[in-house]
């Protein structure tokens, strides 16, 4: 189970992530517009125009698709500023006469344009009926699609605001020019239905018109355009290709007029069209879908966009151009976004709870970016519209929210590990436990077989001497020499396994076996023997009572591990080779260090010793042999030197 733990509260972390991802993923257009699929339609269509203008893996043949390509069967006729009471090119103050437009409409018509596309409503009757009389007689003499409004009651009812009664039968055709009610204009409804009527965009009736292909709704995710398929968002909406808008001078502008338009389509001025020769304008408009709208700051015809607020016409020109050339944005399946934002972010979050932390953090946020880098990739080159800022934010913060988890749970294991050992091992060994990845698995209440030297040191006459002594003073001395004695064992890296009243029990090669350990030992009570003497005189000089220790060394395999219970270890060795050094430090006279033949042979070349009559002790058949050591021959380093 507590293996389990982290993984379970990194599944937990994962999905609770994920869960602020899927929020804003699914949040309306108009909450939260920083986050939500608004900003990730802002970013990859950012990405697009990066790639298109750069296009880094273009080595790679890489194509983005071409946003700004120039339609060939699109013209725009724009009542800009120039076009606003030119007297010279015989326009009229706005609004314009009806009988104005059947002037435009015949200059189009005997130019050869094939459909003529109004983006400007003509909902009520003129106040002079001939004026309604000569725009229809225009109409019937150049096919012409005109739009109206469709308004949603406070009941979320269809209501109809249509065309002039005057002029609507004349019309080739009729579309409503609304759009998304949102305030941002990410898409337009291909058709909608109301009362078991369909009513067209003004963007397909004209492309039905001009192309004689039948559009259709299938349902909320695709349409049709004769055999094409469009895809829709799921509730019937044709995303828009954002598109740039310029204020320049148009180079394919017969006047050099500095105005605003788009570059996939030819754009003429209003202004430009009435003084312009047949000749020269049927070269423009021959064959092609002529759209008239309003540019002009002043006629406040303008819809908002994530990417700016543009004149009305602008949008659905594009609606036209995309369904001319078939350019759609094909949003992912919800279902995919959804399972994305779940599963990437829950696998991320699995390899940052094990394993080496830096390196996995590291491939976590590299995995992200290459998401991220993909996705926009595919949408640039594809406009396939895969889920990017929600899909790659639920992987980062799921990275980020184990990531930490992980920090304050090893920061825990490490706080325990020293808690446990501070006191008794020395640093070097702490900090060879806590370089395991999961310091968890040092400590738990296992045992394994290793090869340790263990040693065991005990004052003589303590008994004897305590009962002299008061309590506080006895305390002070131990203390004293305790202190001295583990700073001693921890230089040579040894670790104190447990105090026994006036005895020191500690253990070399702990948790891992080195090839000094018994060198380490005996070096370790050598320093501490001579550290006694100068202990000695220091406690003479000041009046305390002097004492001797004697100390046992044995080198053998012994089990090491926890020992004890949940609540309360101890780390610990056990074995028949830890009983011989406890033995051996009671055989051992004031002052000697005794050590078994198992440790003479690891250490024989350097230490000064004397051989002593082999003794039995219990748990053994034969006699043991064994060595007093009374100093070493070389000065090594410390093992934590």
């Amino acid at each position: 189970m507590k293996r389990l733990r982290p993984l379970l509260l990194a599944v937990a972390l994962s999905i609770a992530a994920s869960l602020v991802a899927l929020f804003f993923y699914l949040a309306p257009p108009t909450v939260a517009t920083f986050a939500n699929r608004v900003a990730d339609y802002v970013f990859v269509n950012d990405a697009l125009r990066f790639v298109e203008e750069h296009n880094p893996l273009a080595a790679l043949h890489y194509t983005p698709v071409d946003t700004d390509a120039v339609s060939d069967d699109l013209i725009l006729i724009k009542i800009d500023e120039e076009s606003s009471n030119n007297v010279s090119a015989g326009i009229p103050a706005w609004p314009f006469p009806r009988s104005f437009y059947k002037k435009l409409l015949d200059k189009l018509h005997a130019a050869g344009a094939k459909l003529a596309v109004f983006d400007i409503d003509f909902l009520d009757p003129s106040t002079d009926p001939t004026q309604d009389a000569a725009f229809a007689q225009g109409l019937r003499t150049m096919p012409t699609v005109l739009p109206f409004v469709l308004n949603t009651t406070s009941t979320g009812l269809i209501g109809v605001e249509p065309v002039e009664s005057r002029i609507a039968p004349f019309t080739a055709a009729q579309g409503y020019s609304t759009v998304e009610s949102t305030g941002i204009l990410l898409g337009q409804p291909l058709m909608i239905t109301a009362d078991t009527t369909r009513y067209s965009s003004l963007a397909a009736a004209a492309i039905d018109a001009y192309t004689g292909k039948r559009i259709g709704l299938r349902d909320g995710f695709t349409g049709t355009l004769g055999s094409t398929t469009i895809p829709l968002n799921g509730h019937g909406v044709m995303y828009l290709l954002p598109f740039r808008e310029i204020a320049r001078q148009d180079i394919d502008q017969r006047v050099g007029a500095a105005t605003a338009t788009v570059p996939f389509v030819l754009g003429l001025s209003l202004a430009d069209v009435m003084t312009e020769s047949q000749s020269d304008l049927s070269a423009a408009v021959k064959g092609k879908l002529v759209v008239l709208g309003a540019t002009a700051q002043a006629l406040g015809d303008f819809i908002t966009t994530p990417f700016g607020r543009f004149p009305g016409v602008f949008s659905n020109l594009r609606f036209m151009d995309q369904l001319l050339n078939h350019r759609f944005i094909t949003p992912a399946p919800q279902s995919l976004d959804i399972a994305l934002i779940f599963v990437l972010p829950l696998l991320l979050s699995l390899l940052v709870t094990y394993g080496n932390a830096t390196r996995n953090i590291v491939l976590c946020l590299l995995v992200v970016v290459a998401y991220v880098v993909a996705a926009s990739l595919t949408y640039a080159s594809t406009l396939y519209w895969i889920d990017v800022i929600h899909v790659g934010s639920a992987m980062f913060g799921a990275t980020l929210l184990v990531s930490v988890q992980r920090v304050i749970r090893e920061s825990s294991d490490r706080r325990m590990v020293t808690n446990l050992f501070g006191m008794h091992v020395s640093p070097a060994i702490v900090n060879d436990i806590l370089k395991n990845d999961d310091p968890r698995s040092a400590l738990a209440l296992t045992g394994k077989k290793v090869k340790a030297t263990i040693f065991y040191s005990d004052i003589r006459g303590f008994t004897a001497m305590s009962e002299t002594m008061t309590p506080e003073a006895i305390y002070a001395q131990l203390n004293e020499y305790f202190e001295e004695m583990c700073a001693i064992i921890f230089e040579y890296g040894g670790y104190v396994d447990k105090f026994i009243g006036d005895c020191v029990m500690a253990v070399f090669s702990a948790p891992y076996q080195t090839p000094n350990d018994a060198a380490n030992a005996v070096r370790a009570a050598v320093a501490q023997q001579k550290k006694i003497l100068e202990l000695a005189e220091k406690w003479k000089a000041e009046g305390k009572r002097e004492f001797t220790v004697g100390m046992g060394i044995n080198t053998g395999d012994v089990v090491m591990g926890n020992l004890g219970a949940s609540s309360r270890m101890n780390y610990t060795v056990i074995g028949d080779n830890v009983n011989l050094a406890a033995r051996l430090y009671n055989v051992a006279k004031a002052g000697e260090i005794i050590i078994s033949d198992y440790t003479y042979q690891e250490v024989k070349d350097f230490v000064v010793a004397e051989d002593r009559e082999p003794v039995l002790v219990k748990g053994k058949k034969d006699p043991i042999a064994i060595f007093n050591i009374t100093d070493v021959k070389d000065v090594a380093a410390p093992a934590n030197a």
